[in-house]
């Protein structure tokens, strides 16, 4: 025993045959650590009542073992209308980080008034995490100036070329749209979605619908969306002007859930029947588009695989190794409307 009768982590490591730092570690949540050693050294510590002083380990690692999460708002955006795509991420990049060792800060930021991204000069914490939405141009350029300044951040679908960033596969996605539109006997799929925006998620979802429409020989149909609505309204307020300009037209690629969900209503409001007359197919696989009327159709990404992509990115960047960026697998999820 240590001090005062207190077990140490260099007793652990002894008993169980192991290193020091193979016990911090594994404790910590280091997926680097076998499973099996891993549980044999949670085991013995709870059986122990050991808990790692997490002061002396700040004090000895000169690191605060906190991930900071910012989610970029629309300019006063009300925090109740957040996309529900982003509180799905939220929850799991925390989760991704607690099986670490990490605690969370987690931050909603809309404008200059409040921007901060000084958490590790600060000593708040070790790194940031940056997701939230592309329509804040300003936020956006604003953590792009500390991440140049080298800041340690990762970031979802960033706008910012120089920003290390994560995001799924969207150009996979797009395709298993399309084509699914298509086998399901489309043949005037139109695409509701910016098609201006700096978004990479968005522009990878356009040019890929308008490679496959080249491919087929279809011509592309892209309504104009108005700026600065939220996503639902846009996706209505779209499909109501194809419905006014008498365009023709059976499927509809939405480039996110909300979007598709005032399509729909568009739709509806008209005496459209949704997946019958026009078929349409959303992108994010929220979880309120189950309860839409049919059920939305989906292109579903991996919020898991995704939150732990960009706590390991991170933990890869404070350590100095080279981040896995690769795209996050998407897939089909098939419901009522296409």
């Amino acid at each position: 025993m240590g001090k005062e009768g207190r077990i140490t982590a260099h007793q652990i490591a002894a008993m169980l045959g192991v290193s020091q730092p193979t016990v911090s570690r594994a404790l910590r949540g280091d997926k680097k650590v076998n499973e099996v050693t891993r549980a044999r050294i949670v085991a013995l510590a709870n059986e122990l009542n050991y808990s790692v002083d997490h002061n002396a380990l700040r004090l000895r690692t000169q690191q605060s073992y906190s991930i900071a999460l910012v989610i970029l708002c629309r300019r006063g955006e009300n925090k109740a209308n957040i996309n529900p795509f982003y509180l799905s991420l939220l929850g799991c990049i925390a989760a991704s980080a607690s099986e670490r060792g990490y605690n969370l800060i987690v931050s909603f930021q809309d404008s200059p008034a409040n921007f901060f991204a000084n958490y590790t000069g600060s000593r708040q914490a070790d790194g940031l995490i940056v997701i939230g939405s592309g329509q804040n141009i300003e936020g956006w350029q604003f953590f792009g100036e500390y991440a140049r300044h080298n800041t340690p951040m990762i970031c979802w679908g960033a706008s910012k070329e120089d920003l290390l960033s994560i995001k799924s596969d969207n150009a996979q996605g797009a395709r298993l749209a399309i084509e699914h539109l298509l086998s399901s006997g489309c043949q005037k799929i139109a695409y509701i979605g910016p098609t201006n925006s700096e978004q990479p998620p968005f522009q990878d979802r356009l040019t890929t619908y308008m490679a496959v429409m080249a491919q087929k020989g279809m011509p592309p149909i892209c309504p104009p969306l108005p700026e600065n609505a939220v996503r639902e309204d846009q996706g209505y307020a779209a499909v109501n002007g194809l419905i006014r300009d008498k365009v023709d037209f059976d499927g509809l690629f939405c480039a996110n859930d909300f979007i598709a969900l005032g399509a729909m209503r568009a739709l509806d409001e008209q005496h459209i029947a949704v997946g019958t007359d026009v078929r349409v197919i959303g992108f994010d696989g929220i979880a309120t588009g189950a309860y839409a009327q049919p059920p939305l159709t989906t292109i579903e990404q991996d919020y898991v695989q995704a939150g732990e992509m960009l706590v390991e990115a991170l933990i890869a960047v404070l350590k100095g190794d080279a981040p896995n960026i690769a795209p996050v697998p998407v897939k089909l999820l098939k419901r009522g409307t296409a």
